[in-house]
Order: structure tokens, then sequence, then C-alpha cells
């Protein structure tokens, strides 16, 4: 027998577990990070939402009105920024199946959502918001789904089928409504289980 050949194993194993090692590492960070950008989001359409029925139901001075109208479209493009650094740039060189995977699933989502707009206005020649609240949060739903299934993180999943009852409840009721339900499902569906994932994973670190 080769006496090289016990180390060339040796050296295989070593580096077949140093390799997963760093895969497993490399999934934790993706479900903290992923996390991350699901508590951002998840407040970001929470606090929109549920601002706009307080402002259907309480008379808001202008000012403020005048305010939250600036202050919404600064908070979306540093939230985009903000996942674009997550995506695209923070450890761009350590991919895996899971963080790939689901990016797709939102982007198609995203563009997804984009052509049921363009498609019901081409149809009603108008945009129906309250059509499109359910029919988003349909989307939104599936895209939890599957986040959930591709992570196995089923919490997740579990949210999708939380925002697929709460769109077939919202599309029988007025839009301020709707904006209501929406803030409260959006906190369910997106915040709860993104500190949880966070959290699971940081307790891990740390231990």
């Amino acid at each position: 027998m080769n006496q090289e050949e016990p180390i060339r194993e040796f050296f295989s194993e070593q580096q077949f577990f140093k390799t997963l090692k760093t895969a497993i590492a490399t999934s934790k960070r993706t479900l903290m990070e992923d996390g991350l950008l699901l508590i951002c989001w998840g407040l970001a359409f929470s606090i929109g939402f549920l601002w706009n029925y307080y402002q259907s139901v309480v008379l808001v001075p202008s000012r403020i009105r005048d305010i939250m109208y600036i202050f919404k479209p600064v908070i979306g493009i540093a939230l985009i920024a903000f996942t674009i650094y997550f995506v695209f740039f923070k450890g761009k060189n350590i991919k895996t199946y899971t963080a790939i995977s689901t990016r797709f699933v939102w982007i198609g989502i995203i563009i997804a959502h984009n052509l049921v707009i363009m498609v019901t206005k081409s149809v009603m020649n108008e945009i129906n918001f309250e059509l499109l609240h359910p029919l988003q949060m349909v989307l939104i739903g599936f895209a939890l789904f599957v986040t959930g299934g591709i992570y196995r993180y089923y919490i997740l999943s579990y949210s999708g089928l939380l925002m697929w009852i709460a769109a077939l409840i919202c599309a029988k009721l007025d839009l301020n409504t709707q904006f209501l339900i929406r803030g409260i499902v959006d906190f369910i569906c997106f915040v709860v289980p993104g500190i949880l994932m966070y959290m699971e994973v940081k307790t891990k670190r740390d231990v």
C-alpha cells in the first residue's frame, strides 16, 4: 500500500469537514441576514399600512401628513439600498443554493405583482386597490410558503398560510379595513418569524 494514500485520505477528510463547516456557517449567516430583512421590511409594511388606516379614521394635521408623505419614500429607498447591500455585496463571494433560490422567489413575486397591476389596469382601465391588495397578499403568501420550504423553516410556511387566509378576508372588505388587517398580518408574518430566525442563529453562535 502506498504510504501517501493515508495522508491523502486524511487531508481529503479534513477538506470535507472544512467545506461542510463553511457551508453550515454560511447557511446560518444567510438565515440570520434574511431574518433581519424580514424584520425591516415587515416593520416598514406594517407601520405604513397601519398609518394609512389611522389617517382614514382620525383627522391628522396636514403638517404631519406632509412629513409622512416625504418620510415613507425615504424609508423605502433606504430599505432597498439595505437589501441590495445584503444580497449583492455582503459576503458576495459565498453563495448557497438556499440563498439563491430564495432571492429568485422574491424577485419573481415582485415582477409578478407589477405585471398584475399592468394587466388589471389594462383590462379595467383603472387601478382597483381593493382588488390589488388581496392579490398582492396572495403572492406574498406564496413567497413566504415557498421560502419556508426552501429553508425548512416552516414558521414561514405557516405565515404564508396566514397571509392567504387574510387575503380571502380582505377581499370582502373596504380598502381602509384592508389597511388595518394588512398592517397586523404583515407584522405577524414578517417581523415575528424574522425575530425568531435571527435569535435562533444568534443563540447558537453564542453557545
